[in-house]
Formats: C-alpha cells, structure tokens, sequence
C-alpha cells in the first residue's frame, strides 16, 4: 500500500489533482485507491472522498460551537484531528488499497506546522508500505525569480519537516509560457536563478538566495512534472515520479 500527501498552497489544485490521478490511476492502472479529505473546512471537493473528515470535525461547527473564528476554528480542528487520528488511520488500513491519496487541509500552514501533520507522516509509515507526498506548485504564483524561489525554498522545506519523500509537482501548466526555460529543479536551475535574484537589488532576493544555497545541500535531483489538473495532462510523467520515490532509487535525475 503506497501513501501519498498531497501537499500545497491554498488553490494550488490539491483536491482537483486528487480527483484527476485518482481517476488515472483506477481506469489507467488498474489500481485500487483509496482518497482521503483531511480539510475538516472544505466547503467543496471535486470528488467524493472514501474517507471524509468532516465527518467526524468539521470546522464550521467547531467555530459555532466554541465561539472562534474561521482560523481559530481551523487550528482547533487540527488539535482535535490529533486525538483522533486512529479513525481514518483504521479505514486505510481496512481498505486494502493500492494507493492511498491523502487530500492535506487547504491552509497548509495550519496542517505542516503543527504535530498533527508529523503524527500522521509517522503511524502511516507503521501501517503502509511506503509514505511520499507531492509538494503542489501554482504555475501561476512564480512569474518572477523571487516567487519561483520561494516555492524551491517551501517544497525542500516541508520534506525537511516531515522527513519523508517530496516530490515537487508544476500544476496548471498550461499558464507557463511555450519557452519557459525552469526545470523547477533547484540543482537545475540554481545557477539561472543565483543571477536572476541578485539581479533583483533587493533584500528579499538576497536572502532567498542564501538560503536556497544552503537548503541544496538538502536537495537531490528531481525531474519535476509540469500537469495539468483540470486537463488531466502529465499524469504519465507524474506517476513515473512516484514510481522513483517508491522504490527509493535515490538520484531521481
């Protein structure tokens, strides 16, 4: 049984992404899958999930019943999830699935930053064959070096926090302009983007780039898929991903 965090920033297409792979693989593959909503504040989901959390935590009434609001009610259910992670952790291991998609709360700081999220990467790991997440890039938030940077910086940065497999994923490709030279690797592209950020004159760009020089100490090679979610492209390239950091073969290039 393979897990998969789908990670990223709120509208990078998270919950599109899951709906759009999970269907791959079932009609292209094969596969058994298993999708899992652990947003207890989603107000919409282009799928329906097999295991939904606001089944049991739901963050409007959380904020209705405890007088808080819409963060207050989110940081509460994460705490609340935190007690109660056996519930959906008991339906994967009862799905004999092929794959488990695991679609992570919108606000994504309010998921990564908190025990919960380490919890979870850790009793998965005691339950399932293997853990890895998708780290999801708004092909729209990196028209310039400083947020392409930042994005680099956020995707090596929540492998280092919970310690498992990362692969970054380019969603909305299709917004990428035809000569779009990244490779979205940060060994790739760490030459083109050192000059583009010092180019910037400017303090942020300076930092990005010290600190991106020391995080690809912590970064291996990747071939980075460009999909699109709501088209349903770059799936082959994608699963070819997956496949690498299933079998652990190490240098992904």
């Amino acid at each position: 049984m393979y897990t998969l965090l789908i990670l990223g920033p709120a509208g990078s297409g998270k919950s599109t992404l899951t709906r759009t792979y999970a269907r791959w693989l079932r009609t292209e593959m094969g596969a058994r899958v298993y999708t899992i909503n652990l947003d207890p504040a989603a107000e919409y989901l282009p799928y329906k999930p097999d295991y939904d959390i606001r089944k049991i935590i739901d963050a409007r009434r959380v904020a209705r019943e405890l007088g808080l609001g819409p963060n207050g009610a989110l940081v509460k259910s994460m705490e609340l999830l935190s007690e109660r992670l056996e519930e959906p952790l008991s339906h994967i291991v009862n799905s004999e699935a092929d794959y488990v998609l695991i679609d992570t709360p919108g606000q994504m700081e309010v998921f990564l930053f908190r025990e919960t999220s380490i919890q979870l990467v850790d009793r998965l790991n005691s339950i399932t064959s293997h853990v890895a997440g998708l780290y999801i890039i708004d092909a729209g938030l990196i028209a310039n070096p400083t947020d392409y940077a930042f994005q680099l910086l956020l995707s090596i940065a929540v492998q280092l926090r919970l310690n498992t497999d990362i692969a970054p994923v380019v969603n909305k490709a299709d917004l990428l302009l035809k000569d779009e030279e990244y490779t979205f690797d940060l060994w790739g592209d760490f030459s083109r983007i050192r000059r583009q950020l010092k180019n910037t004159h400017s303090l942020y760009g300076e930092m990005l780039y010290d600190i991106l020089r020391q995080l690809r100490l912590y970064a291996r090679r990747v071939l980075v898929p460009r999909v699109s979610a709501i088209r349903g492209e770059g799936l082959d390239d994608l699963h070819r991903i997956i496949l690498d950091l299933q079998c652990q073969c190490g240098d992904l290039s």
